[in-house]
Formats: C-alpha cells, sequence, structure tokens
C-alpha cells in the first residue's frame, strides 16, 4: 500500500520532531520510514496508520537510533571529505603540477631574505593564511543553510580548522625553533613547504566546498 503525499509529510514532520536538523538526513530516514511502513500495510492491511508507523519507528531504537545514524553518518561524511582533499593535493605534488609547488616554495624562500629575524618572517608567513581562510569561513557560514535548510555535508567541511590551525603551528613551532632557525636554513626551507602544503590545503578547500554546494543545490533542486 503507498503513502498519500499527506501521509509521507506525517512522516517527515516525525522525523523532524527527533531534533534531526540536517535536512539530508530527514529526507533519508522518511523514505526509509515510508518505505518500511508500506511494507508493513503490505503484509497487514488492517492497521491503523498510526500502528504502522510506531512498527516501522521501532526499527530505529537502540543502535540504529536516528541521533546514532546522524553521529554515524557525519564520521563517515568526514572520512569521505578527507579522503578527497588529500587526493586533490596529492595531485598538486605529481608532475607537471609539482613543479607550481616548488617555484611557490622557491618564492616563500626568496622572501625571508627581506626580514632580519626568521622568526618574524614565518610569523608573518602564517598569518597570510588569514587572507586566503577568513573569506572562506565567511563563505561557509553563509552557505551553511541553502533555503532555510542544514546539511550534515556542509557542517562537515569545518573550514574554521584551517583558519586557526595552521597559523598556530607555524607560529608555535617557530618558537620554539627560534635559535635553531638562525642557524640552519634548511628550517626555513621546510617551514615553507608547510606553508604551501597550507595553501593547498585551503585551494582544495574552496573548490571542494563550491562542489558540495552545488552538488546538494541540484540533488534537492534547491536555489
Amino acid at each position: 500500500m503507498k503513502l498519500t503525499t499527506e501521509q509521507t509529510q506525517n512522516i517527515f514532520n516525525y522525523v523532524a520532531s527527533f531534533d534531526i536538523k540536517y535536512y539530508e538526513l530527514q529526507v533519508e530516514f522518511t523514505d526509509h520510514m515510508v518505505t518500511s511502513m508500506e511494507e508493513i500495510w503490505e503484509k497487514d492491511p488492517e492497521l491503523t496508520f498510526d500502528q504502522v508507523k510506531l512498527n516501522a519507528a521501532n526499527k530505529f531504537v537502540g543502535d540504529s537510533s536516528f541521533k546514532s545514524i546522524e553521529k554515524e553518518r557525519k564520521r563517515i561524511l568526514q572520512k569521505e571529505y578527507r579522503k578527497a582533499q588529500w587526493k586533490m593535493i596529492t595531485e598538486y605534488l605529481k608532475f607537471p603540477k609539482i613543479f607550481g609547488s616548488i617555484l611557490l616554495v622557491y618564492i616563500a624562500y626568496t622572501f625571508s631574505a627581506y626580514f632580519v629575524s626568521p622568526q618574524k618572517y614565518l610569523a608573518v608567513l602564517f598569518c597570510s593564511f588569514l587572507i586566503i581562510g577568513l573569506p572562506l569561513l565567511y563563505y561557509w557560514w553563509k552557505t551553511k543553510e541553502i533555503d532555510g535548510k542544514h546539511f550534515l555535508t556542509l557542517e562537515t567541511l569545518q573550514p574554521s580548522l584551517l583558519v586557526y590551525s595552521f597559523p598556530n603551528l607555524g607560529m608555535g613551532m617557530s618558537n620554539l625553533l627560534e635559535q635553531e632557525l638562525l642557524q640552519y636554513q634548511w628550517l626555513v626551507v621546510l617551514f615553507c613547504c608547510i606553508w604551501v602544503l597550507g595553501i593547498l590545503i585551503s585551494v582544495t578547500a574552496i573548490h571542494l566546498q563550491k562542489k558540495t554546494i552545488e552538488n546538494i543545490k541540484k540533488q534537492y533542486q534547491l536555489n
């Protein structure tokens, strides 16, 4: 027995009442509930709508509860995002794109000659992530909702980690190696390599963010 549009909307509202704020999970859980209800109703058409709904909802109790599935889905999405981003980064570390990365390291290292202290140079270098990171963070915040709907896929992008982690990491390490930086120039080169890696992470994050938003809008027919 097929559920009507009104009954399907009733199930959608029921799922949303479990504090499931992410739209794609609301749609997915609703589809699962509807399919399960139709199977139950096919076997026992004498049951009422509320009885069928309760029987279908019982399948999500315990380890398979709505919130447990949401938590597991977030973990999977984060893993897939990291995998996709690292795949893009490795493309810049292969021939011929690697020459661009090497050139960027060389340019960054060349600018260190204009600073009296390598430590001050590295502080400026890593703070430059804010130039890229803050617009990325703003764009992510601006698009956290699409047509007033929240999406777990967008929540997992977390550009704030990039904006704050790399500057803190670079400056923290340069403070620990203050004396070594004066003695060994190869350490400055190493920090320039880390900086370039951060740039690659930023570029790939921006690309994946835009691609993810486009895919969501296309999949759910949103503006």
